[in-house]
């Protein structure tokens, strides 16, 4: 029989459970409701994390997707506690989205949260927004001088890269409008620009392509080649631009067929050889997605 002491000690224990087990279960609660709250942001860096070795891959749907899983989970994480590394993460993703009013919105807002940076990314973005706007009413001279403005001194690599390469592409298409001295100055103009961005980040291969392409315009083949090469060795934006380049290749190479002779043109065509060669390309005027 159980005596007076023992039933005493188990009353005891049983109240002590009885006390805890609601405390327990806060406790638990508290931890896998701080854990979510964790793993939103967690999550929402690692999708943009893999949005972007997808867009470097080519792999243009399956980047929008995890850009639109980063913003989901961003969204949800400044529902739950807006913080400036939720709104950078956010705004990151509305622009790769094309959401450019929202981006420049939520980088506003993570600038009042304390990201300094993000002031000024909220305004580059605001403008080129404008200078997109201005180009599709047809309006290049507003659209330019806003571009040439987020090139020259932007602060936001995305909008730098992509004002850039649309300010470009407007001078390029103007060349056939122009005389043969004001095309020298709009080519000279714009290497220079290249140039300079380019030595800010030199391992960015859309500069390198964009320096390739108005070398060429400027008869300067040799030198374009090597800036095509450099592209395509570290990495272009998309399919296309990656195409467009190693066209330009051949092009070059071409073109330096007819105007190299003796040792240099040996020279050339033992490097480019080695170069089609490491790429697997069939031969010297074939890309190897030209084959497939």
């Amino acid at each position: 029989m159980i005596g007076r002491e023992d039933r005493r000690w188990f009353s005891d224990r049983v109240n002590i459970r009885i006390k805890v087990r609601p405390y327990f279960y806060l406790i638990i609660f508290l931890i896998f409701w701080l854990w979510g709250c964790a793993s939103s942001l967690h999550k929402a860096s690692l999708n943009l994390t893999r949005a972007q070795v997808l867009e470097r891959s080519f792999q243009k749907e399956l980047a929008v997707a995890h850009y639109r899983k980063t913003l989901e989970e961003a969204s949800r994480e400044v529902r739950r506690k807006p913080g400036a590394q939720a709104y950078v993460l956010k705004g990151l993703a509305e622009f790769k989205l094309g959401q450019l009013p929202e981006a420049s919105r939520s980088f506003s807002l993570a600038a009042s949260l304390g990201e300094d940076r993000s002031e000024s990314w909220a305004r580059e973005v605001s403008l080129y927004g404008l200078a997109l706007a201005f180009e599709q009413q047809g309006m290049e001279y507003p659209a330019s001088r806003l571009l040439t403005f987020l090139a020259e001194k932007g602060k936001f690599t995305p909008v730098v890269r992509a004002s850039l390469g649309k300010l470009v592409d407007f001078r390029l298409k103007s060349l056939s409008k122009v005389s043969d001295r004001e095309k020298d100055k709009i080519l000279n103009d714009s290497v220079k620009l290249v140039e300079k961005v380019l030595n800010e980040d030199p391992a960015c291969g859309f500069y390198h392509y964009l320096l390739s392409q108005l070398f060429s315009h400027q008869q300067r083949y040799l030198e374009s080649f090597e800036e095509a090469v450099a592209a395509r060795e570290l990495g272009l934006p998309s399919v296309e631009v990656f195409r467009d380049n190693d066209n330009q290749i051949v092009f070059c190479y071409q073109k330096l067929k007819q105007v190299l002779a003796g040792d240099e043109l040996e020279q050339f065509s033992k490097n480019y050889k080695a170069w089609i060669k490491k790429w697997g390309w069939p031969d010297e005027e074939t890309p190897d997605w030209k084959r497939r």
